[in-house]
């Protein structure tokens, strides 16, 4: 190697001041640096001890990684929308996600406390996670978190004061609420009427007394109330009880002894739709004949369900024609008979569309309805009536195989006959009323898109059978005749 092209005074100078080295050139002309020799060893080059370095690539500088850049995180937003395709009551599910990591604890939060399962268990740690003091010294945000609060499997847990405090923390955000059975007073209901955005206040099991007036007093400015279940316990109220309505009141249930009460009221709700009696022990027939009529043009559903012993076993005959615009009826066998079915007893072309027929099991009742009369019925005056559902009590859908005695096993086979025929009909019925109203579209320039509602598809036609109580339709099992 060489380093740069001189003359012999350069050379020259180099070696004064540069002891031990010796200068010289090659054949290039170029210097060439050497130690002296010693002691008959050449030296060595130092050109070649010492090569040049090989010239290195800068290193191009990276952005640092961010902290969420792994291909296992999701933002908030989405952890948010997947958990609330989650059905709001799977209380075990949002258990398990908010174990999965922090992120996933935070995003689960408000999904595990919007639907809260409460028992006599885990009662007093729910009112010590949401309320830890009885003053705001020590607030919890998860109150704000709480969207339904149910109490009724709450007996003798809970106290007056504890339920009290408990409302007044899910104020904010609180819409529905059952009451527990017992350990509801006068605080609770005040602190119930805080409670600005309620929609459902349930107090059908409470079994102690309640008194109409603190109740009205306090429930009746709520702005979204919009369903409401009185206890069927006994309520305390005079004649100069005055009933304070909701204003947006659409669904109301009625138990104990308030039915006479409510007769004496001159205004009843304006927007009430939906009416439920039952558990009405010493409730008249003229005092829900004078209820039905005067609720009768804006009812479009209606429940009446056993116990009501004081009404005779065909108190309720005249029911449709009392109320025309009905498009949902239950109601108990024990109080009708085969001639609710009858013409005399039905307005021309009523508009109800699902009848569902409860009985207590007491003996006898089985006898007093058959598909036969709901078949002559919905060939004629119920001609919008699509679903059928009865109570397994009624035996309309008893296997035959599984009975022993040759009657009962003869008139089993004859009721689901006729339950078949009545299907059958049911069907039919539905695919003419949609055939007409696709061609009644076709002429107007629509699409023809067939009924809706209850009777706008097929699979939605037909009879079932369910087994829960006569109040609860919600429970039990059903069963639908193939």
């Amino acid at each position: 190697m060489g380093a740069k092209k001189s003359d012999d005074r350069l050379i020259a100078s180099l070696e004064t001041t540069m002891s031990g080295l010796s200068f010289g050139t090659d054949a290039n002309g170029w210097v060439k640096i050497e130690e002296k020799t010693t002691d008959g060893v050449p030296g060595v080059s130092l050109f070649e001890l010492t090569p040049p370095p090989t010239p290195t690539p800068m290193p191009v500088p990276r952005p640092s990684p961010r902290p969420h850049a792994s291909a296992n995180f999701l933002p908030m937003e989405i952890v948010e929308l997947i958990l609330g395709f989650i059905d709001p009551g799977a209380q075990a599910v949002f258990a398990s996600t908010s174990k999965v990591c922090r992120q996933w604890y935070f995003a689960s939060q408000q999904f595990l406390y919007r639907h809260p399962k409460i028992s006599g268990k885990n009662y007093l740690a729910f009112v010590r996670s949401i309320s830890p003091t009885s003053t705001n010294l020590k607030a919890s945000g998860l109150g704000s978190l709480v969207k339904r609060l149910d109490l009724s499997r709450i007996v003798h847990e809970g106290k007056p004061s504890l339920n009290a405090r408990l409302l007044h923390r899910v104020q904010a955000s609180l819409e529905v609420f059952v009451a527990p059975q017992t350990s509801f007073g006068h605080i609770c209901i005040v602190a119930l009427g805080r409670c600005r955005r309620l929609r459902s206040v349930d107090l059908a099991l409470l079994s102690t007394s309640i008194v109409l007036e603190d109740l009205f007093r306090h429930i009746g400015d709520l702005p979204d109330l919009a369903v409401l279940h009185f206890p069927r316990s006994s309520v305390a109220a005079d004649d100069s009880t005055r009933f304070r309505w909701p204003p947006r009141l659409q669904r109301l249930s009625l138990g104990g002894s308030i039915l006479g009460h409510l007769l004496r009221e001159p205004a009843l709700p304006p927007h009430l739709a939906q009416l439920s009696l039952s558990h009405c022990p010493f409730t008249r027939l003229h005092s829900v004949i004078g209820l039905l009529t005067a609720l009768a043009p804006q009812l479009t559903t209606l429940s009446i369900c056993y116990p009501m012993p004081c009404l005779p076993h065909n108190a309720l005959d005249t029911l449709l024609s009392i109320c025309p615009h009905l498009t949902y009826l239950l109601v108990s066998v024990d109080y009708i008979s085969s001639h609710f079915f009858d013409d005399q007893s039905l307005p021309e072309r009523h508009p109800l569309r699902q009848l569902d027929l409860a009985s207590s099991g007491n003996l006898g009742v089985e006898r007093k309805v058959s598909p036969n009369d709901v078949f002559i019925a919905a060939a004629g005056a119920l001609h919008a009536l699509r679903i059928v559902r009865v109570s397994s009590r009624l035996g309309w859908m008893k296997d035959p195989d599984k009975i022993r005695d040759v009657a009962a096993r003869r008139d089993a086979k004859r009721l689901r006959q006729d339950v078949g025929d009545l299907v059958d009909m049911l069907e039919a019925k539905a695919e003419e009323a949609k055939a007409e109203e696709a061609a009644a579209g076709e002429a107007g320039g629509g699409g023809g898109q067939g009924m809706g509602g209850v009777g706008g598809a097929l699979g939605l036609v037909g009879v079932w059978e369910f087994d829960g109580d006569c109040g609860d339709l919600r429970g039990g099992s059903r069963t639908r005749y193939t």
